[in-house]
């Protein structure tokens, strides 16, 4: 998931990337929905604190119904705005793809914080092509993810993995001695997590480079 938004005008853009790694066409709905956490109303059952409230669909409760070919990559972009009551700093967008009756069945889902969209398409953070960073074995297995960074030669990084959901399992912060370097990522001993055979995603973050990629761990 990609975007921007707007603090001073509490408007925004957000996008996101759905891939069919099956070797058959699916057919699914998209949804998006700005959730809020933190809200405060005592119920009658006593419940005084409430998170992942729905505000607002994007653009309604129907979703876009779409095909993805084997293969296929689509990109879905949706504007928003967030209204003057809600509290910026609370607000999620939540995607996910999702067939109709009777499976119901999920494909793939996103989530991203509002403010984490503040500036990052601001010309101080440029996109870069992935070979910045590029994974050296995908597939791979979960205790042996190797990454080739491509850099400027002292440059901090932040290296985030995430789930097929989009929770973050895994952060590597560094720096680079060399401009070209190789980083071996291991996760195969997570704390509360088991990390199972599937599709996960990557996020390469310094000070002017971002890129992001899947990795799919055997």
């Amino acid at each position: 998931m990609t975007g921007n938004y707007s603090a001073s005008t509490n408007t925004g853009t957000i996008t996101a990337s759905y891939q069919n790694d099956s070797t058959a066409a699916i057919t699914a709905r998209v949804y998006f929905v700005i959730t809020e956490d933190s809200l405060y109303h005592l119920d009658p059952n006593g419940h005084a604190w409430h998170n992942n409230l729905a505000r607002d669909m994007l653009p309604d409760q129907n979703g876009e119904l779409v095909t993805i070919t084997p293969g296929q990559v689509i990109d879905i972009s949706r504007n928003f705005t967030i209204d003057a009551s809600w509290n910026e700093d609370k607000c999620y967008i939540v995607t996910w793809i999702q067939a109709d009756a009777p499976s119901r069945n999920v494909y793939q889902a996103g989530e991203v914080k509002v403010m984490d969209l503040v500036g990052i398409e601001e010309n101080t953070l440029t996109r870069v092509p992935q070979s910045y960073i590029t994974l050296l074995n995908n597939p791979c297995s979960s205790s042996n993810i190797r990454f080739a960074l491509n850099v400027r030669q002292g440059t901090s990084y932040r290296i985030e993995i995430f789930d097929a959901i989009g929770r973050k399992i895994k952060q590597y912060n560094g720096m680079t001695s060399n401009e070209k370097e190789i980083l071996s990522c291991d996760l195969s001993h997570l704390q509360h997590n088991r990390t199972n055979a599937g599709v996960y995603f990557y996020r390469f973050t310094s000070s002017v480079h971002q890129a992001n990629g899947k990795v799919i761990v055997r």
